[in-house]
């Protein structure tokens, strides 16, 4: 009817414009018109939006895109802002705003709900919350089954089941990332002697040790994390099986390192027979040691090796006890052989079990010479006579044969004992022999030096120095030139052993005389400031409080003086080394 009134309103229009009458208005028709063409837009945009809303509800909940329903819901918002003010009251704008508003407030929802993380648990309960049944898994489920829920209604507790989901799916992933990465570590090991592979590879096994820490440490806050409730069960079982793991690695290890310290003790060599009880105890050890090996290349996984069973888990501390039983008992075995002969004292266990071990052959213990002995580097033995000692010598090569021979014979202890009495012996008939030379009227002292191990030449001059120094200082009284005198005989034997070091000399003698220099520099000093500050005396305290060296022939002993303290010199070969 408004088509047709406004049709003739247009020729009515178009007559009067021609025959030049006035144009008559019709204001009515024309706010009938602009409201006609205002509802027109509306109901346009309203049955679209309706068309549109209607759709999703038959699309297939399994071909939901969210994205794409958003973007149209963001177009008709736009659309409807753009609307006349004038409409915005009308009933039919309100309605659509709703239905727009509505739809597009589900959508944050339906978002959350469409994501992957959504297991059957996770519609189980919503279901519970909506009492309305999600048959997500079947093939006609639609956007509109879920629709029909009063998701609105229920949007914090829908939010929460959501994000539950997407939490559990990240705990489930990190889970599945330890145990995969647990049942493809395998352990691996390394040969021991040529008794085949029977360790476990160190290196290999620390970083295991470490990767189990890692993981555990994943599955601690694994379990400290509040949406854990699916897969609690199985992160304790993990945690339990990787802690014990760790735990039996570790014994393990310690049980390894033992086994092989004490195999080498007792799987041949001399100290199995001293100890033949411990010796069985080890062979025990030995089979129940190969017994685990054998076991763990059967089953090389590193958590199924340890915790598949309880067989490392009781073996393992049970070889642990006997082993440091062994070990005990080797331990007061040693401690034994160290009162025999107290150098033993200054040798660790490894080094006097090697000793001990290989006692049966005397020339094995070159190698250990220098743990007992200051400077005695070597011995030679007799050529012929295989366990006999002739001579020793230092780091340096100097050689002093020995005044009787030894022999290496019997308990190695009680001939190393004889060696070093032997030693001392020697250096002590040197000495003796020194001192008388320092004391003949013929005597030399560059040949002195050159007839005389460089320790007794060093001794040597240190008891020159003394009995000139006390000669003079005893004389100084009635001889008022002797203490200048003797000084200057001091400087003059200092000049000669600076001399003696400008010549080419060998790397030995080298070493011999400025070591001679800078003891005999000192003792220069000493004398010098005697002398400038007068003394006269040998009962002064000055002369008394110096290191004085003598040669007792009463009591054949080598003695240092110093005040009132007499020290017997120990007779220890010291070779020769810088000062």
């Amino acid at each position: 009817r408004f088509d047709d009134l406004y049709r003739r309103f247009v020729t009515y229009h178009d007559g009067e414009d021609l025959f030049g009458l006035p144009v008559t208005d019709y204001p009515t028709l024309m706010r009938i018109k602009k409201e006609l063409s205002l509802l027109q837009k509306l109901y346009g945009l309203y049955n679209s939006v309706m068309d549109s809303i209607d759709g999703y509800y038959d699309i297939l909940w399994s071909e939901v895109d969210t994205e794409k329903i958003n973007n149209e819901l963001l177009d008709f918002q736009n659309r409807c802002r753009k609307l006349p003010k004038a409409m915005k009251d009308w009933q039919a704008f309100l309605d659509l705003k709703k239905k727009i508003d509505d739809f597009n407030e589900t959508c944050p929802l339906l978002e959350l709900m469409a994501n992957k993380a959504m297991k059957q648990r996770h519609w189980d309960h919503l279901a519970q919350i909506t009492k309305q049944k999600f048959d997500v898994e079947a093939e006609n489920f639609q956007l509109r089954n879920i629709m029909e829920a009063p998701l609105l209604e229920n949007k914090e507790d829908i939010e929460d089941i959501c994000i539950a989901a997407v939490k559990e799916q990240d705990i489930e992933a990190k889970l599945k990332g330890v145990v995969n990465e647990w049942s493809a570590q395998e352990l691996q090991f390394s040969p021991f002697k040529n008794r085949g592979e029977l360790l476990l590879k160190g290196e290999a096994t620390s970083e295991t040790v470490s990767l189990m820490e890692d993981s555990l440490m994943v599955l601690g806050s694994l379990m400290s994390n509040r949406y854990n409730a699916p897969f609690k069960k199985d992160i304790q079982s993990w945690v339990q099986k990787l802690t014990r793991t760790t735990e039996i690695i570790e014994n393990w290890l310690v049980v390894q390192n033992l086994w092989i310290y004490l195999e080498a003790v007792f799987v041949g060599g001399d100290i199995a027979k001293q100890l033949p009880k411990e010796a069985k105890r080890f062979q025990n050890i030995d089979k129940s040691w190969l017994k685990i090996m054998t076991r763990a290349h059967e089953t090389v996984n590193v958590v199924l090796c340890c915790v598949g069973d309880e067989t490392l888990g009781q073996l393992l501390p049970h070889l642990l006890e006997q082993l440091e039983l062994c070990q005990k008992s080797l331990t007061g075995y040693l401690e034994k052989k160290r009162l025999l002969f107290p150098r033993f004292f200054f040798v660790s266990d490894p080094a006097l079990l090697e000793i001990l071990g290989q006692a049966s052959d005397s020339h094995t213990i070159q190698a250990h010479l220098l743990g007992v002995f200051d400077n005695v580097k070597t011995v030679r033995f007799h050529e012929k006579d295989y366990d006999r000692i002739l001579s020793m010598s230092s780091r340096e090569g100097e050689t002093v044969e020995l005044d009787s021979a030894v022999m290496a014979q019997g308990n190695v202890e009680m001939w190393l004992s004889s060696l070093l009495k032997q030693v001392q012996n020697t250096v002590h008939s040197v000495i003796r022999t020194a001192a008388h030379a320092i004391n003949d009227p013929s005597f030399q002292l560059f040949e002195f030096f050159d007839s005389f191990p460089a320790q007794v030449g060093v001794l040597g001059i240190q008891m020159i120095w003394t009995r000139d120094a006390q000669a003079a200082l005893a004389n100084a009284r009635s001889d008022k030139t002797i203490m200048k005198a003797t000084n200057q005989a001091f400087l003059d034997m200092l000049t000669a052993l600076i001399e003696m070091t400008t010549k080419d000399l060998s790397k030995f003698d080298r070493t011999k005389y400025e070591t001679l220099v800078t003891i005999h520099v000192h003792q220069r000093d000493i004398f010098d400031d005697l002398v400038r500050m007068h003394i006269k005396s040998p009962a002064d305290f000055e002369w008394l409080k110096q290191s004085r060296f003598y040669f007792n022939d009463d009591t054949d002993k080598c003695v240092i003086s110093i005040t009132d303290v007499n020290f017997e010199y120990q007779n220890e070969y010291v070779g020769c080394t810088e000062r």
